[in-house]
């Protein structure tokens, strides 16, 4: 071969190497693309009264697992034993949960809630903005009950909080359910007129059932089933109950985009007994 013709064959095969060496030792990849959930449903799980530490929480959490929220909230109740949050919780649930303190937290040592959860007294009653077109609005109902001042902030910040937001979907969050069909029965110092506030939909626990009431405008969802021993429906439900289930554990799911948010509460085997839907 000529010379010159060998010294061109070997300058492009050495800049083909360099461009095959360049491609095999790049670490850049493609940032994936963000939902845009104006149009696909954000995945929410909603849970309650589960910190055990048992097989049934266990159950709950890995089928909330399979359905993989990008965002998970707690109606409270997120602690029943000595054993640390951790143990109870952050061994179940390996995402980040946006929790309502319950009467069990409280009773267990609310600092350690606070510590667990980033929270402190004065911001257990909060407004969380999803990455969908729903605000949710948390309530610390426990400390609530426990002072009657408490409770007219809370429903003045409360009214004000709802008026300010300006998202498709409101839903308030508190751990006693203003209606109830369960064991503890309803909550009265709670049968605030959420619907005249702007709430389209309230979610508590502290009943260890899963109910749906429909009262003046509102919807009001009992989601206790997270783990803790199963109460029973009493024989003659609240006026408005749509649906009240004692036999299983499970949890509640939002899917929310600009235009509707469905309700689906699954069992811990993945069973669907319940939906709602609201459109906007």
């Amino acid at each position: 071969m000529h010379k010159s013709l060998r010294n061109k064959a070997l300058a492009l095969a050495t800049a083909l190497a360099l461009v095959a060496l360049t491609g095999c030792s790049t670490d850049v990849k493609p940032v994936p693309k963000r939902p845009d959930y104006s149009q696909v449903p954000q995945t929410i799980a909603v849970i309650g009264d589960y910190g055990v530490g048992d097989k049934h929480e266990a159950a709950v959490a890995k089928m909330v697992e399979r359905f993989a929220p990008t965002l998970t909230l707690s109606v409270g109740d997120n602690r029943y034993k000595k054993a640390g949050y951790q143990r109870l919780v952050g061994r179940y649930y390996k995402q980040d949960i946006v929790a309502a303190t319950g009467n069990h937290d409280y009773l267990m040592g609310i600092g350690a809630f606070d510590d667990f959860f980033g929270q402190t007294p004065t911001t257990r009653t909060f407004t969380y903005e999803a990455e969908s077109a729903v605000d949710f609005f948390i309530l610390d109902s426990e400390a609530g009950m426990r002072s009657r001042a408490v409770r007219e902030d809370q429903k003045a910040w409360l009214i004000k909080a709802l008026a300010n937001s300006n998202r498709a979907f409101k839903v308030v969050i508190l751990h006693h359910p203003p209606y109830s069909s369960g064991k503890h029965s309803s909550t009265k110092r709670y049968q605030w007129d959420f619907a005249d506030m702007g709430a389209d939909l309230v979610i508590s626990g502290h009943d260890h059932t899963y109910e749906r009431i429909v009262r003046h405008s509102a919807t009001y969802i009992v989601d206790g089933t997270g783990g803790a021993k199963l109460y029973k429906c009493k024989r003659n439900p609240v006026y408005g109950s749509k649906i009240c289930l004692d036999d299983y554990f499970g949890a509640l799911f939002l899917y929310v985009n600009d235009s509707q948010l469905r309700g689906v509460f699954r069992t811990s085997a993945g069973a669907v007994l319940d939906t709602f839907t609201f459109s906007k």
